[in-house]
């Protein structure tokens, strides 16, 4: 690590078998408009090669871009919210963006965020809007949940974790960390216990992260062999949980499918889901299975239509709930 003195902000990529993914992450964050922040890699890969390759290529990253910190380090945590902890304690910025190895920051995303941050010092959190662009498909759908509050507690509209901030400060006073043996939907878990606690968060409707969505994403090509993490969130956060990790449970088997990783029968499926969640496949899902079926192309279409009609009609249920909470 280069010795830049004090360094305000600290970005950290997990990574993990994707070194062809990771090099597109790493040049998005190295093109900001920003200097002197800290870029945190986080090797999670068990293949000794592959770390090598990440290894050379932060390597390669430092040379070209000296006024970056480069860090690296080698996690051997379990899964991707393990990895983004050990982030967190390798570094030492006052504030913390997370990143992805398979998206991008898009221009000034450091710049505006950090302005955001810095006017508020009791914000614990941020999120921005961002794209999110579905391989190998001609869509970039503009996705954007303005924050509340109270609807949030029940209906959490959040991205992934490549669109949040945080003030580390806050969150070290609450001991606020990703569990790390949570396999999936971490950043759920966290964001639940940002709005528990009451801390602030704050929307901004800048689009300032690609999210891609392709084949090797860890949804559509790792098997769920274990939904061990649906009992924890379901106890830990109730109905609403319970409601949010099927809904996520039945949206991998249509990505796989339209990205042809899944070679499993319809009714083996529905097997799975009945014996995990004991509940019927929902209409949506078996809508949403059998357009992709018939052809991908048209069912992209047609959820690039039901994303904005949903977007319209949650962020007008924010704005009529903020207007009642000012009025009250």
């Amino acid at each position: 690590m280069n010795d830049h003195g004090h360094l305000t902000l600290s970005v950290i990529v997990p990574t993990k078998n994707r070194p062809h993914l990771l090099q597109k992450a790493l040049a998005s964050v190295a093109l900001q408009n920003f200097t002197s922040f800290e870029l945190c890699v986080v090797d999670n890969n068990t293949n000794a090669a592959i770390s090598e390759q990440v290894k050379a290529m932060v390597t390669t990253f430092e040379q070209q871009y000296p006024l970056i910190s480069w860090i690296y380090i080698h996690s051997t945590q379990k899964f991707a919210s393990g990895a983004r902890n050990d982030g967190m304690n390798a570094t030492k910025g006052n504030y913390i963006v997370f990143l992805d190895d398979d998206d991008e920051l898009l221009n000034d995303s450091l710049i505006i965020r950090m302005k955001e941050m810095a006017n508020d010092p009791l914000l614990a959190l941020l999120y921005c809007a961002g794209y999110s662009r579905i391989y190998p498909y001609p869509f970039k759908m503009y996705r954007y949940y303005h924050y509340n509050k109270q609807l949030h507690k029940t209906q959490l509209m959040m991205m992934s974790c490549s669109s949040i901030m945080i003030n580390r400060d806050i969150f070290k006073e609450n001991n606020l960390y990703f569990d790390n043996d949570q396999s999936r939907m971490d950043d759920y878990d966290l964001c639940r216990n940002v709005i528990e606690l009451g801390l602030k968060v704050k929307s901004i409707p800048q689009p300032l992260v690609l999210i891609n969505l392709h084949p090797e994403t860890r949804i559509s090509s790792h098997h769920l062999v274990s939904y061990d993490f649906k009992d924890v969130l379901i106890k830990k956060w109730g109905a609403s949980a319970a409601d949010m990790v099927y809904n996520y449970a039945e949206g991998v088997y249509v990505w796989r499918k339209c990205f042809g990783t899944s070679k499993m029968a319809y009714s083996e499926i529905i097997k799975i889901l009945k014996t995990e969640f004991n509940r019927k496949p929902s209409l949506s899902f078996r809508l949403k299975y059998m357009l992709v079926t018939v052809s991908p192309q048209l069912f992209l279409g047609l959820y690039h239509i039901a994303i904005i009609l949903s977007q319209y009609y949650k962020n007008k249920l924010v704005r009529q709930s903020d207007r009642v909470s000012v009025n009250q």
